[in-house]
């Protein structure tokens, strides 16, 4: 069934009856209300005849950034309206890069978007903030004991950097992928032998004998000649053995994490959409506050839990 024109489908939406029962809702963050030019509890006629409506939304005190939901409303299906949703986030990216300006989408899932139906209360809402402190005592004391121990590399601070920074994120999936990120400079390649290092070198050799263009050709053989040295993931398989002798599900979890941030990267979302982003973010934290705890000798003074 085609659309109607955009006058008959708003008086439609308005009614709120089940003809156009279904909307989809994402939430957005951006530093200043400016930036959106201080559209709050304003209601916008979308070209399709479809509406949408941005109310500002409250924000917890950590993230220290402007808050805002926005619904689009007036879809006869689920899908629709799941489809609506991701042309808004693309748009509102969109609008972020045009006009250079910082803006977060928020996850409730492993969708930006969540398709609602419009006809069901929601009943009543609340929110709470709380959070947990230390003492000003145990801070000089961490820091003071911090201070006496040896430098440590730069490929180190930069993995124990990225691991701090992560639990500033307020998005989950932001989170776990700085977290995971965190490995990488831990994985210090190393060459696999002479053995491997010759077969290599014949194949490139042999590589040049073939009729490709010299562009890709240079490209293939530089990717052959990395494959000298171990991959990331044969690194940190190694390194696991170092840093957990006696725990066999360090690196099968450590692993999973690597996989699950390449499809994220690469896919967009996790090809099993059961995954909990944050459990898998705990549990690549505790062993990555383990691995510090090793490697800067200092015993942690919150313990690491899973």
């Amino acid at each position: 069934m085609s659309k109607k024109p955009p006058i008959i489908e708003r008086q439609i939406i308005l009614i709120n009856d089940q003809r156009r029962k279904y909307g989809s809702e994402l939430t957005f963050q951006v530093m200043r209300p400016a930036y959106i030019g201080w559209l709050e509890n304003v209601t916008l006629l979308l070209p399709d005849g479809t509406l949408a409506i941005i109310s500002p939304n409250s924000s917890l005190e950590r993230e220290g950034l402007k808050k805002y939901d926005i619904r689009v409303l007036g879809f006869r299906t689920a899908s629709e309206a799941e489809l609506a949703g991701m042309q808004l986030a693309q748009a509102l990216l969109t609008v972020a890069i045009s006009l250079d300006f910082g803006l977060r989408l928020q996850y409730k899932s492993h969708e930006p978007a969540t398709v609602y139906d419009r006809t069901i209360s929601r009943g009543l809402t609340g929110q709470a903030e709380g959070y947990s402190s230390w003492s000003q005592e145990v801070f000089l004391n961490e820091l003071f004991k911090a201070l006496s121990t040896q430098p440590q590399d730069r490929r180190l601070l930069l993995s124990m950097e990225l691991f701090a920074s992560a639990s500033l994120e307020s998005n989950e999936r932001a989170q776990f992928v700085m977290a995971v990120s965190a490995l990488e400079p831990l994985a210090e390649q190393m060459n696999l032998g002479p053995d491997v290092s010759s077969a290599i070198d014949l194949l490139a050799e042999e590589l040049k004998r073939h009729p490709i263009p010299s562009e890709l050709k240079d490209s293939i053989r530089n990717r052959l000649l990395q494959l000298k040295r171990e991959s990331i993931r044969q690194a940190l398989k190694r390194l696991c053995k170092k840093w957990f002798p006696e725990n066999s599900a360090a690196w099968s979890t450590l692993d999973r994490a690597y996989s699950l941030r390449s499809e994220l990267l690469h896919e967009g979302r996790p090809n099993d959409l059961d995954i909990l982003i944050h459990n898998e973010l705990q549990a690549v934290k505790h062993y990555l506050r383990l691995i510090y705890q090793q490697e800067c000798n200092h015993t942690l003074h919150a313990k690491p839990i899973i």
